[in-house]
């Protein structure tokens, strides 16, 4: 028998549970999640000291390859016309992923005992091996990984691990962001400070009135006045309204509620309250905002031509008033699929105006849309280039700075609320709904290799 047939068949008989087929789609994001750790333990049992624990890793596996089976059954259900048995698998397939959690647990904790237990004895072989192949589960356990950080910063040569750097790294970022939270609490006790001169106390819940997201709005005492202020922390325009409603003791003297288009980084004071009371007695009202990407003054150009955000032919997995998503508001928005770490390019020049690509986590319930890595580009008439699923930490253009179409911006992935790998790009305005806002999609043409597409098909492929 040929030797290598021979180690393969042997290694096989030693690690059966090695022969997986993935997880079924049915509840999708649990059991990836529960898949994605089967590489990660069979890669710790390759070291002698790990290797004791072969079985507890066997038997887990088993159990979940059994729930597997089950949740594969409840897919060819749903794929199926008839789906008798639909609802039964639904909750059979449920519970057994419920049961997987006890022993996950246990396993996760006999990881844990490991690199507590590498630690103490100073073996910094094993020490290595383990949280270089373990940073999954070392995430999830802020105590051991405050130990990992404590030893490894007296051991030099630890430090070069990439795990190491990471942790630190991430451990810097926790404590810039306590130190920016302490910052700011401490400015508002020195703003309440302020405030407790004179009839400045009775304006004390003032300091901020409401923050949503990158739009705040504050309030100043101004010998018995009150002037309101608002400032834009995006880098993009803004369409906002401010409400009062509920005024008792102050007189606004311009029309309510208040709009304004705030351009980027823009602080501007908007309206003042002013007392009518005779003994200056403060009096009551209430307040809120309202916001939304974009300037409701945008003017999209109907004439101008986008370039493909790829260069070698993607297939179109949804596009303009698709069956699922591409409805209403984003009814021209259009999904290239493509493989992840896809080169993605500027349809369009403009000014990078927010990036976010810190996530790792997919799947379809709506919970997972805040997951999602993307890219905003503002264009010269003020509609937004918004390109969504990409990459973690592949974004290759800083906040702020001015691309040209055509120019590298980022990887595809798969983040935030999806099905599968795949750019969902869209361009938007801010659209008035009576008092408030919201964001609409606009129609949009590419120049691809075909000529001009104005209706990207669903099932076609296109390219430059």
């Amino acid at each position: 028998m040929n030797i290598l047939l021979f180690m393969k068949l042997f290694f096989l008989s030693l690690f059966p549970f090695l022969l997986w087929a993935g997880s079924p789609h049915a509840f999708s994001n649990l059991g990836q999640t529960i898949e994605s750790e089967r590489p990660l333990y069979l890669s710790l049992l390759k070291h002698k000291q790990f290797s004791s624990y072969t079985l507890e890793v066997q038997v887990y596996f088993d159990e979940v390859d059994a729930a597997f089976k089950i949740g594969n059954e409840l897919d060819k259900q749903i794929q199926s016309d008839e789906g008798e048995n639909e609802e039964v698998l639904q909750f059979s397939y449920l519970q057994s992923l419920r049961a997987l959690s006890k022993p996950r647990q246990s396993l996760k904790k006999l990881y844990y005992k490991e690199v507590s237990s590498s630690i103490n004895n100073k073996n910094e072989e094993y020490f290595l091996f383990l949280i270089n192949k373990g940073k999954l589960l070392l995430d999830e356990n802020s105590k051991l990984k405050a130990e990992v950080l404590a030893y490894s910063k007296n051991v030099k040569h630890l430090e070069k691990s990439y795990v190491i750097k990471y942790l630190q790294a991430e451990k810097e970022l926790d404590e810039r962001s306590y130190a920016f939270m302490q910052k700011m609490q401490d400015e508002y006790k020195s703003y309440q400070a302020v405030l407790a001169k004179a009839e400045a106390l009775k304006l004390r819940q003032l300091l901020v009135l409401k923050k949503k997201g990158g739009v705040i709005v504050y309030a100043t005492e101004n010998e018995g006045d009150i002037d309101f202020y608002i400032e834009n922390l995006f880098e993009m325009h803004v369409s906002s309204t401010l409400f009062i409603k509920n005024i008792q003791g102050y007189e606004a003297r311009i029309s309510l509620p208040y709009k304004l288009v705030l351009e980027g980084k823009q602080k501007v004071k908007v309206l003042t309250l002013y007392n009518i009371s005779k003994k200056k007695q403060v009096g009551n009202f209430s307040s809120h905002i309202s916001w939304s990407k974009g300037s409701i003054n945008a003017r999209p150009d109907t004439h101008f031509i986008y370039a493909l955000p790829f260069h070698d032919k993607q297939r179109v997995s949804q596009g303009f008033n698709g069956r699922t998503s591409h409805k209403g508001n984003a009814k021209y928005a259009v999904d290239f699929a493509m493989d992840i770490g896809t080169p993605i390019y500027a349809t369009r020049s403009g000014k990078v105006v927010e990036v976010i690509q810190r996530h790792t986590k997919h799947g379809m319930s709506l919970a997972m849309r805040q997951y999602a890595n993307y890219i905003i580009i503002e264009h010269s008439d003020k509609t937004l280039g918004r390109y969504f699923h990409l990459k973690q930490n592949s974004v290759k253009v800083k906040l702020g700075e001015r691309v040209k179409q055509g120019e590298l911006l980022a990887l595809s992935g798969n983040t935030g609320r999806t099905s599968g790998p795949h750019l969902h790009f869209v361009v938007t305005k801010a659209e008035a709904v009576r008092d408030d806002y919201r964001s609409i999609s606009v129609p949009i043409k590419f120049q691809c290799s075909e000529g001009i597409l104005d209706n990207p098909i669903s099932g076609e492929s296109y390219c430059q």
